[in-house]
């Protein structure tokens, strides 16, 4: 008997805390705003773009759109929170960004309340949070437009669309923010679009070498040059471009034959890669080499790289056989 007295009690607290959260509403503190609804204005026509790592604002733009009015809502720890709907973008593959048509930029649409520390910091819909009955929460007042890196390649351009977000609270009819025909105009004078070199493919030809030769260190380099075109907005300054290579290595510039280890294949020996003043070529990005600017042309940036390539020891005893080798270039921009 004493436990379903106990059974009892406890459905009853269940049922009370129901019932308590179930009846839960929020309410304007003072007035809910005019219409109902809130339009965003435009953009300003032209955004410049900073230096930012990809995934990072290159720029932004902060628009205010309560005409200095200020609409909290008090609620008793209800949730309340936004949704928005994005148009004319595509989603980037990044946290709340978008895709636009300027290539390497993306659009993260986020709220605000400057003024307000019961707004915290921007919020990017769809959001929730909590709430609490001494701090009313106000109605976002500012619109904040940010240009994210998506990309190494970053372009210039018009960009436009539009979005319609809406911010929830219980017992409260849903506020909308609609911008409509959002334009700006991307200016970039800092990266470049794109960046490749004049040839795809080069070959070396090493030769027939003596294996004498390569023990006493005694072969002939053989050079090989490659011209990389960066095109988009010249820069003020030619921007810095760098190279550093991938292939089969047993360290930086000393590269392995194909099919090493197979007895048609030359052993003890290796192919030796290095710039014009004899440092081992890079295969690792931290250290990547500066390609010399060499000119402008009207859309594009030309830099250059000289290299050389020589059979050496590379320890063991040499033997005759197939030398070839392939090696492929990273290029490094923006």
């Amino acid at each position: 008997m004493l436990f379903k007295k106990m059974l009892s009690a406890l459905t009853l607290l269940a049922t009370l805390a129901g019932t308590h959260s179930a009846f839960a509403a929020c309410r304007w503190d003072y007035y809910p705003p005019p219409g109902g609804r809130f339009t965003i204005p435009p953009l300003a026509g032209t955004t410049s773009l900073s230096p930012a790592p990809i995934g990072q604002v290159m720029a932004s733009q902060t628009i205010s759109f309560s005409k200095g009015s200020y609409y909290p809502i008090s609620c008793n720890y209800d949730y309340v929170g936004m949704t928005m709907n994005v148009t004319g973008l595509e989603p980037a593959g990044l946290p709340n960004v978008h895709k636009t048509s300027v290539e390497g930029v993306g659009v993260r649409i986020g709220f605000d309340v400057p003024s307000s520390w019961n707004w915290g910091e921007i919020k990017y819909p769809p959001f929730q949070r909590g709430t609490h009955p001494l701090a009313p929460v106000p109605l976002p007042t500012h619109v904040v437009i940010e240009f994210v890196r998506t990309g190494t390649a970053v372009g210039k351009g018009p960009i436009s669309f539009g979005f319609k977000a809406e911010f929830w609270a219980p017992g409260i009819t849903t506020v909308p923010f609609v911008g409509t025909g959002l334009t700006t105009d991307v200016t970039n004078s800092i990266y470049f679009s794109a960046c490749e070199a004049q040839v795809k493919s080069i070959i070396v030809p090493m030769g027939k070498v003596a294996v004498a030769n390569i023990r006493t260190g005694n072969t002939q380099a053989q050079n090989f040059n490659l011209n990389v075109y960066c095109k988009g907005l010249r820069p003020t300054q030619p921007a810095p471009v760098k190279i550093y290579f991938e292939g089969a290595t047993t360290s930086d510039g000393l590269l392995k034959f194909n099919d090493a280890g197979q007895s048609h294949v030359a052993s003890g020996a290796a192919i030796e890669l290095t710039n014009g003043k004899g440092t081992r070529l890079p295969f690792t990005p931290g250290k990547a080499l500066n390609l010399d600017w060499q000119y402008s042309q009207p859309d594009a940036e030309v830099y250059h790289f000289a290299g050389q390539a020589r059979y050496v020891p590379s320890g063991g005893e040499v033997k005759a056989g197939k030398a070839d080798a392939v090696v492929s270039y990273v290029l490094v921009y923006n």
